[in-house]
């Protein structure tokens, strides 16, 4: 069995785009080959994240970091468990220095490539800080509008493949394709920004 710790990096946790993607990468993640757990980021942690929380993602064989993007970064609730995560490894707690790593990133603009790449970089210094093995990410432009649309028949092609590719490259099969992943929403940008206005009035997170 592959042990794989799914982390979702938004504080809306069940509500959350986030969790939402998250669900559905681990649909691609069947029981027979994958032993999973999922971890929530918190607002209020104290000294540090629960040890046992640590202990689950120093076990992993495989870590997909499932987050929106905060001022074209990672979550500051998500920066800390990276922080955390790497002073448990300094201070003496085992881990695996060969788990695969991955990030499924989504942001409230519609063009992912122009958005993401700092929030990629995060991600690649912290499995460099800890001799991880980087693997690749899935950046969703509009991850709100993907999660409203994504069961309109033949869309989302490139996100599904994003999916299929990390569940592969988890598994250790061939032929995996390990550049980033791009995926644009399918409604018009300027519908995009209409809908994005709205939750702003609202008052609404949409993460």
């Amino acid at each position: 069995m592959i042990n794989v710790c799914l982390v979702n990096g938004s504080l809306r946790g069940k509500n959350a785009s986030s969790m939402q993607f998250l669900k559905d990468l681990e649909l691609r993640l069947p029981k027979e080959y994958y032993e999973k757990t999922t971890l929530t980021v918190r607002a209020k942690v104290g000294d540090s994240y629960p040890l046992e929380m640590l202990k689950t993602m120093a076990n992993a064989d495989a870590i997909v970091f499932i987050f929106p993007l905060h001022n074209y970064g990672p979550p500051g609730s998500l920066m800390r468990l990276l922080e955390d995560y790497y002073q448990y490894t300094r201070t003496g707690g085992l881990h695996k220095k060969d788990a695969k790593i991955y990030a499924v990133i989504n942001c409230g603009y519609p063009r992912a490539e122009e958005t993401m790449g700092e929030a990629v970089r995060v991600m690649k210094n912290f499995c460099l800080r800890l001799s991880l093995n980087w693997r690749f990410a899935a950046c969703i432009g509009t991850g709100p509008v993907v999660v409203m649309t994504k069961r309109i028949p033949f869309s989302y092609r490139q996100l599904k493949k994003a999916y299929g590719q990390i569940a592969s490259d988890i598994k250790g099969e061939a032929n995996v394709t390990t550049h980033n992943y791009f995926i644009k929403p399918i409604i018009p940008e300027f519908i995009i920004a209409m809908i994005k206005k709205h939750y702003e009035k609202s008052g609404h997170m949409y993460d």
